[in-house]
């Protein structure tokens, strides 16, 4: 005898196996985004940067700061402040925090080219006009 046969579909199972098969997604995709590897430079693409360290200087309260910039031909390898006194420490304690938070953004679109967002923009500005100023350095001397 062949008759129908009658399958019986709960709503509740059907959520749990559809949210199950959208995190199997996503784990699969970012698998595969962080497995991958980047793009190569095309032979032909010119470089973007010296590779090398560029610092520009930032006084503060009579003693200067570093902000260095490592790059290789096409890439902003990290923003890094140096030299910050202990006085420097006392008397602007949100440097070292905006300083990650810019160095963060600028490794993540690799361009200086931004518009950071924070709660501080005189700290940040000054931060990012180094920052600038480095990669500035970096780039003319590739022309």
């Amino acid at each position: 005898m062949s008759g129908a046969r009658i399958f019986v579909l709960h709503k509740k199972d059907l959520i749990k196996m559809g949210i199950i098969v959208l995190v199997a997604l996503a784990l699969i995709i970012a698998a595969l985004v962080i497995l991958l590897p980047r793009r190569a430079a095309d032979p032909g693409e010119t470089a973007r940067f010296v590779p090398g360290v560029y610092s520009s200087m930032i006084v503060l309260y009579d003693e200067p700061l570093h902000v260095r910039v490592t790059v290789s031909e096409n890439e902003i390898l990290s923003v890094y402040m140096t030299d910050m006194a202990d006085m420097q420490r006392v008397f602007y304690p949100l440097f070292e925090p905006r300083m990650r938070d810019l160095a963060e953004e600028v490794l993540r679109y690799q361009s200086a080219h931004i518009t950071p967002q924070t709660d501080y923009p005189v700290t940040t500005w000054i931060l990012h006009e180094a920052v600038r100023s480095a990669l500035q350095m970096a780039e003319t001397e590739v022309e």
